[in-house]
């Protein structure tokens, strides 16, 4: 690693939600975008779908997220420099479709992280360095069909399972009907592999960045027990910063131990149509505050909180130095995202939202609204550490 001294600017590295390009011109969903995220050293995000023209359905799949790979060729001139590849979707395609979406990306110079054809490739971390600073990437998934995940000698993502459990809320009172105490558990050999990849990671870098894929996307806000235990879990055995995918809504932003987590980046560009249907099951289970139809937005996400998204920011500098932070956006209905700039009004609802779901999590987090390169910039600190 070079010597402080050389680089007098911090790396700046920016990290959006999920991202699903399908357009004629898919580069046009990114012209708001691609003047902000060239600012950054290091762009990172997840690749929410499957990129290939001979895709081969995985029969566990629930949603099929295909689209040619001409759809996704512009993201290396975004610039995208890492897309996570472990979710729900990277194996909709099969092992062709896998093998098709890690080309396409790769071949624009893009580094995939959370899949593979096997499980080490899959749970090998992205090493990159910039400004003098080594950077890790690592990418796990808890939310996707069953047989998607990596084995020794089979192509998938990066597994971290998680069993769910009912338990009568009372043990001493029987009362049929009543709804039960939930409780959430990770696999003993995924939680060992994740934290290990963690521990190893932070021995060949100064950063080390986590992106797992969980969590609930039918309802807004709500985080579950296993998410916040696992995030702080990866605090504790290494991780930097901790970025959360698959809610397709903005989450409450955490610090563990003075590091940030930001528990849901939203959808930053996702080209899936309003045309998809829930079924009555799903309506009555509330996923219809995400998923429901709006005919003036063809695009999902489609509730409008779901709509305000942003980049988070993470600036290190050679000499140990943080700074989190977070630029506000906000989806468009013709696909596109915006950043959003001081003084807008969208500004102030993405920030007093962001805000309020962090208070209501019973999180400490302060945030402090100012400009950077002319962007509205949102600054994120530990209460406790600004007193």
């Amino acid at each position: 690693m070079a010597e402080p001294d050389h680089y007098p600017r911090p790396a700046r590295l920016f990290v959006g939600g999920d991202v699903f390009a399908n357009l004629p011109d898919g580069g046009s969903a990114f012209r708001h975008l691609s003047p902000l995220l060239q600012t950054a050293d290091l762009v990172v995000a997840n690749c929410e779908g499957v990129y290939s023209d001979r895709p081969s359905p995985a029969p566990s799949h629930k949603h099929l997220m295909v689209a040619s790979p001409e759809r996704g060729s512009m993201l290396g001139a975004v610039p995208f420099h890492v897309l996570g590849c472990a979710n729900n979707h990277m194996m909709d395609g099969g092992y062709e479709g896998l093998s098709d979406t890690l080309e396409t990306l790769r071949s624009q110079g893009i580094a995939t992280v959370g899949a593979g054809m096997d499980l080490d490739e899959a749970v090998r971390p992205v090493l990159l360095e910039r400004q003098g600073v080594t950077f890790a990437f690592l990418a796990f998934c808890s939310v996707f069909p069953v047989g998607y995940e990596a084995r020794r000698s089979r192509p998938g993502i990066a597994p971290l399972r998680v069993r769910t459990f009912y338990a009568d809320p009372d043990p001493d009172f029987w009362e049929p009907g009543i709804d039960p105490l939930v409780v959430t558990m990770p696999f003993p050999a995924d939680g060992e592999r994740f934290r290990k990849a963690i521990a190893d990671a932070r021995e060949l870098a100064d950063v080390v960045v986590v992106l797992p894929h969980w969590g609930y996307s039918g309802r807004l806000e709500k985080l579950h027990d296993y998410e916040i235990e696992l995030a702080r879990d990866a605090v504790d055995h290494g991780a930097d910063v901790v970025l959360c995918c698959h809610h397709h809504s903005l989450r409450a932003v955490e610090f563990h131990r003075g590091r940030p987590i930001f528990y849901g980046m939203g959808s930053l560009v996702h080209h899936l149509r309003s045309s998809y249907q829930l079924s009555p099951e799903e309506i009555a289970r509330g996923r219809d505050k995400v998923h429901q139809s709006d005919d003036a937005f063809p695009f999902f996400p489609l509730h409008p909180d779901a709509r305000m998204t942003g980049v988070a920011t993470f600036d290190v500098g050679a000499d140990g130095s943080r700074q989190a932070g977070f630029v506000p956006a906000q989806i468009q209905p013709d696909g596109s995202t915006e950043p959003l700039r001081p003084g807008d009004p969208r500004t102030t609802a993405v920030v007093e939202y962001l805000a309020r779901i962090t208070s209501e999590s019973g999180f400490d987090t302060v945030f402090k609204l100012s400009e950077r390169d002319s962007w509205a910039w949102l600054t994120a600190a530990d209460s406790r550490e600004t007193q």
